[in-house]
């Protein structure tokens, strides 16, 4: 079992350092690539200037997103006066409820995201040593975006997060903790629109240990707009952010991660 976990903790470090990597190369070839958008944007511009499509705008009153695969691992400081501290992963994920909502608006070359995210989860590990964790999660995401070839985007923005911890672990008084954290984003997105269909795809990250050390997100969806401006969306979101919060010197470290499909309806305009 021991040997199990080092290899998977080897096989972490290792991913986190090529996400790490590719951060940096795609913060670069952000910069880049937004230099040209910015200089072939007075073309594209010029060209359509008698035919602009102008302003689209989508609002996305209720997603609902089920996590189906909840992965959570703590570690936790010395209580107070010595002795305590230790954590691990969850066994047993338990889902409470989650809720998201958001918008988008474009024009040109140009797009803009901004989406909310409330999700209520949880774990358990039943053997020793005995672990319970609950975890209310709230972040706002907005990321602005340049088109950079047919329908890609070069896109940077920030999420924010509002964590509430409460760990039980063995018989040891409760632990709660209320992270809070900023994270600066780079990433691309794809985003197909037609008449009847709309296809988006996004991954962000970053974190940078701005705020959180790691924080990805990645998530597909298909847009179906039976009638006029009325439409259904469905899909799949994962996210994932590793991050340490530090108070009077005693250091809480957490890793979550969420995945599942996404529902819900959207106003096209």
């Amino acid at each position: 079992m021991a040997d199990s976990e080092y290899f998977w903790d080897i096989i972490r470090s290792e991913i986190l350092s090529m996400m790490k990597r590719f951060c940096s190369i795609m913060f670069a070839l952000a910069l880049i690539l937004t230099a040209a958008g910015a200089t072939s944007a007075q073309t594209q511009t010029s060209a359509a200037s008698g035919g602009n499509d102008g302003w689209k705008v989508t609002i996305y009153p209720v997603l609902v997103w089920v996590p189906l695969g909840i992965d959570i691992n703590v570690d936790l400081p010395p209580i107070e006066g010595g002795g305590g501290g230790g954590g691990g992963s969850i066994i047993d994920g338990r889902f409470d409820g989650a809720f998201m909502g958001g918008f988008n608006v474009s024009k040109g070359i140009w797009r803009i995201d901004v989406d909310g995210l409330w999700a209520a989860v949880g774990g358990d590990r039943p053997q020793n040593p005995k672990l319970s964790v609950d975890v209310d999660v709230i972040y706002g995401h907005g990321t602005a975006g340049i088109k950079v070839y047919k329908d890609l985007y070069i896109t940077g923005g920030v999420r924010r997060y509002a964590l509430n911890y409460v760990v039980k672990l063995l018989d040891y008084p409760d632990f709660e903790r209320k992270p809070g954290l900023w994270d600066p984003l780079i990433g691309l997105g794809w985003h197909h629109v037609a008449d009847k269909l709309e296809v988006h795809a996004t991954f962000d990250g970053g974190g940078f240990g701005v705020g959180a050390d790691v924080d990805v997100s990645v998530s597909g969806r298909v847009d179906w707009k039976p009638i006029n401006h009325f439409g259904l969306t469905a899909g799949y979101g994962y996210l994932y952010f590793k991050a340490s919060d530090t108070v009077r010197e005693r250091t809480f470290t957490f890793k979550q991660t969420l995945h599942g499909p996404i529902i819900g309806i959207g106003f096209y305009f």
